[in-house]
């Protein structure tokens, strides 16, 4: 992984957002065989009506500029999957609707560097993610998950919480899940959120929730990016090789 950058889909390089829109397409309709409303499974690239203004993607690249790893962020204020394509998943106090409360989706990861062990892990790109929320005034992210990937992220050392109503008929295999993000979490995986921050290089500004305006995140950085097995949050419990995605 040579570099992690973030930003809204309209601030992202050209070049980058369609690399991006590629990988989706290899990982969730090629790989996963999800079906999503609009993307044809002969499509190039992967989009939904949840790419919105508000929502902030981080991408992570290889050595070769290659995109290596994705995941998505959607504050609850705002349209995201969990209140409105899984409502039968939340319960009477769900689905959550606060600027402190983050959705990730569209999570994936190949071949990435674990630090704590020293090799290559799909997970690693989700401590960055999580430090991102933070920078946003988030304190918990949630998203709708396998049953398998639950258990993946547990044994990566998050301490995942089912919220909501648990299954329904319809849909089995899947939980809504939240993780709190604070100092605690950041300890028990053995990552600085601040060191992760830092090393993302971010795009634009995000817009917000508390304000509806751009405001200038926790650490920008100017970007180089532009020149220079996956693991998944998901709402599908097959598994392929190498892949391992979610929502």
């Amino acid at each position: 992984m040579s570099s992690i950058i973030a930003g809204r889909l309209e601030d992202l390089p050209s070049s980058i957002r369609h690399r991006l829109g590629t990988f989706r397409h290899q990982v969730f309709v090629q790989r996963l065989h999800w079906e999503i409303p609009g993307v044809p499974h002969d499509a190039l690239s992967e989009w939904d009506a949840f790419d919105g203004s508000a929502t902030v993607h981080l991408v992570a690249l290889s050595l070769d500029g290659e995109v290596c790893g994705c995941a998505r962020l959607m504050p609850t204020t705002g349209p995201y999957l969990l209140r409105d394509v899984f409502p039968e998943l939340a319960g009477p106090d769900f689905p959550p609707s606060s600027p402190s409360v983050w959705e990730m989706s569209r999570f994936a990861g190949s071949g990435l560097p674990d630090h704590r062990t020293g090799s290559t892990s799909g997970m690693s790109l989700f401590p960055y993610a999580m430090a991102l929320a933070i920078s946003f005034g988030a304190t918990r992210v949630i998203g709708v998950v396998s049953r398998s990937v639950a258990r993946l992220y547990r044994r990566f050392g998050l301490d995942l919480h089912d919220i909501g109503a648990g299954t329904s008929p319809d849909h089995t295999d899947i939980v809504a899940c939240a993780i709190d993000i604070d100092a605690t979490t950041f300890q028990k995986i053995q990552c600085d959120p601040d060191a992760l921050l830092n090393s993302i290089s971010f795009f634009g500004h995000p817009c917000l929730p508390e304000h509806g305006t751009p405001v200038q995140p926790h650490v920008p950085r100017p970007s180089s990016a532009e020149s220079g097995n996956i693991a998944p949050f998901t709402a599908d419990g097959k598994r392929t090789i190498p892949a391992r995605p979610a929502i």
